[in-house]
């Protein structure tokens, strides 16, 4: 049986997608280049896939993986097989040459499962719910963009994402895909330009546990966001409405959205090194997976170095999963501890 045949048997055994879904997805998204699976006599029986993305970081542009589809078969569960995979796919992302490989845990019991891999839950979204009777307040106004495939709506919606300081990003390919999956998923995009023609806000909305919920917004300003959650919530008229927001300033009280894990140190200290040259620290990183990340190494003078015989002061002496949880911390972390922090954030993964 092929690898893209025996991975589709597992998805349909354990996942609940329709067939519209899963159909579009391993006719057009599936590869078997990111396929990792596990064979037991002959046969496929656990399977994930291991997706290319980009992630900006400091002013950046660095490759990530992105582990989607993570499955066993039912009967061959508790065998240790899936923990086996989450090792190969965080050794694969390092060989890719990946800053950091994510993922967005499929229930909330699972962030501790993924934690034992390093894995820390730094992905957060502002989650807002509102009530059928909410009234969307805007001055602008702004016209609905029909065909949400044009060059230029993607242009303005890779725009909107690269100004998040720390995002996943999504090249023309991803963003159709994007597309695709929404519309599979019984869901909507909606795009509103203004007065003057201008795509000024885009939106993504499907269907989730009952509810229509906003996957993510772009928007150029707070008036074209509202109005295009007024058109969303016109669409869905006597339903609530859930928004997954992206944070901005708002980086306190905000919910697990997905999960992250520094596969490559030295690269992650260079970055760090380069962006802030004025930092100074040594920091010795344990890693039970990659072992050549065990290192100590030194940021200083805009620099970052391999020093194992450094025999001075640690400033830091932790494992991978710490590591990640200082480097993509919040504002909190950033004052108290005095080290570069940024959120990342996490959207539209086809999850």
């Amino acid at each position: 049986m092929k690898k893209k045949d025996a991975i589709l048997n597992i998805w349909k055994e354990c996942f609940n997608d329709s067939d519209q879904y899963v159909d579009m997805f391993f006719s057009t998204i599936y590869s078997d280049a990111d396929a990792l699976t596990i064979e037991h006599d002959g046969a496929v029986v656990s399977s994930m896939l291991l997706q290319r993305y980009a992630m900006n970081f400091h002013g950046v542009t660095c490759s990530i993986s992105y582990i989607c589809g993570a499955a066993t078969l039912p009967g061959w569960r508790g065998q240790g097989f899936m923990g086996e995979l989450v090792r190969r796919a965080v050794r694969e992302s390092f060989e890719r040459g990946d800053l950091m490989c994510a993922l967005i845990p499929a229930s909330p019991s699972l962030y501790k499962y993924y934690g034992k891999f390093g894995f820390s839950p730094v992905f957060y979204v502002d989650i807002e719910h509102y009530t059928s009777v909410h009234d969307f307040r805007h001055e602008g106004g702004y016209t609905l963009v029909p065909d949400l495939s044009q060059q230029k709506v993607y242009d303005f919606f890779d725009e909107m994402m690269r100004r998040r300081p720390c995002a996943v990003q999504h090249s023309r390919r991803q963003y159709d895909q994007i597309l695709m999956d929404n519309s599979a998923c019984g869901g909507s995009a909606t795009a509103i330009a203004d007065s003057d023609g201008r795509i000024a806000a885009i939106g993504f909305a499907v269907p989730l546990d009952g509810e229509p919920t906003v996957m993510d917004v772009l928007a150029a300003s707070a008036d074209a966001e509202e109005a295009l959650l007024d058109e969303i919530h016109k669409e869905y008229a006597g339903d609530s409405l859930t928004v997954y927001g992206y944070y901005g300033s708002r980086d306190y009280n905000l919910s697990p959205r997905g999960m992250g894990r520094i596969v490559n140190m030295y690269e992650c200290a260079e970055i760090l090194a380069a962006a802030y040259p004025k930092l100074s620290m040594a920091i010795r990183i344990h890693d039970d997976i990659i072992r050549e990340n065990n290192h100590i190494y030194i940021i200083d003078g805009g620099r970052a170095v391999i020093n194992d015989g450094y025999g001075g002061k640690l400033d830091y002496d932790i494992d991978m999963e710490v590591f990640t949880s200082l480097v993509f911390g919040n504002s909190v972390t950033h004052r108290l501890l005095d080290f570069p922090t940024v959120r990342p954030f996490i959207s539209l993964m086809l999850d």
